[in-house]
């Protein structure tokens, strides 16, 4: 099949087999690792379509010096290594005549502010709004004389608008524009459209397509660039990264690690016998190892550790 036909591979198998890229590149792979990248090859028909990708890019890929692997490497887990795997999954999108090139986040990587996973970031913009972006996040800013205009590229954002009696304060996304009416409130892309979680004032929901909706205090809503989802009671908890927390109120594990793995870097999975157990907890972002290491102890769960970047919560029997 042509790869221009294909189905594209899902964000998070690009960003593992960069990471191995990454370790190939290096040439100082050591005998466990080459095991967990062979069973890594084996565990998915995706990875091993995604690495054959790569094989065929040889002749771009060759271009990069195994020192500079090396450089990027050693600076684990500084901001220029995360910049440079974001980098080759785009160059893969690319070298592939647009393979992916619709899943990888090329935009982020020239946006005006991006966290990479695992970072978080606050900022007061010029008009005093307080904005904060969550793991794996990138935004554009545009402010003018006739608007305030925040571009969500990719993530999570949290923002507390400032007064402007003259610039409306716009945040835009994929599906559409969300207005805020002197708001603190939550917008996160998720699963083909934006999520809005409101906790104070209102907001104006204008999808691209279809006609828009108010919002009020304690109100989420899910909508696309063609239908508004059912409004639902936001979750006050869904914002606690922003002050470094995750929090779980009897959530099944197997979410709760979903969120988790947003900050980690790698691949975290749950099997199926273990993704319905209760949670409650408040864990801090920090370490989220010693989060796992907590799972052990207040759950019957065992962590496997194939590598840094591959682990699996399993059902402790």
């Amino acid at each position: 099949m042509n790869a221009k036909h294909e189905m594209p591979v899902p964000p998070a198998v690009v960003e593992q087999a960069s990471e191995w890229l990454m370790l190939h590149w290096s040439g100082e792979m050591d005998a466990v690792q080459r095991k967990a990248f062979h069973a890594w090859h084996a565990a998915d028909p995706e990875h091993r379509r995604v690495w054959q990708r790569l094989q065929h890019l040889q002749g771009t890929l060759a271009g990069v010096p195994a020192a500079t692997a090396r450089a990027v490497l050693s600076e684990q887990p500084d901001q220029r290594r995360r910049q440079f795997l974001k980098l080759t999954g785009w160059m893969l999108a690319v070298g592939a005549s647009g393979y992916l090139s619709t899943e990888l986040p090329w935009r982020e990587t020239f946006a005006d502010q991006r966290t990479a996973k695992g970072d978080r970031r606050h900022l007061r913009l010029d008009d005093g709004s307080l904005l904060d972006l969550n793991s794996g996040t990138a935004v554009d800013i545009r402010f003018g004389a006739l608007e305030r205009r925040i571009r969500l590229l990719s993530g999570e954002i949290l923002l507390r608008s400032g007064q402007d009696p003259v610039r409306p304060l716009i945040v835009e996304t994929a599906a559409g524009d969300i207005q805020a009416l002197g708001t603190r409130f939550a917008v996160r892309e998720l699963d083909g459209g934006s999520r809005v979680d409101l906790y104070q004032g209102e907001v104006e929901i204008r999808p691209r397509h279809v006609s828009g909706t108010r919002l009020k205090a304690g109100q989420r809503l899910w909508f696309d660039a063609d239908r508004l989802g059912l409004l639902q009671t936001a979750d006050a908890n869904a914002c606690a990264w922003s002050e470094g927390r995750l929090v779980a109120e009897r959530q099944p594990l197997g979410q709760f690690l979903a969120e988790l793995a947003r900050h980690r870097p790698g691949l975290l999975r749950c099997s199926d016998d273990a993704a319905e157990l209760l949670l409650t907890g408040v864990f801090p972002l920090a370490d989220t190892d010693r989060i796992l290491a907590a799972l052990e102890r207040s759950l019957p769960v065992r962590v496997s550790y194939r590598t840094r970047y591959w682990v699996t919560v399993e059902h402790r029997a």
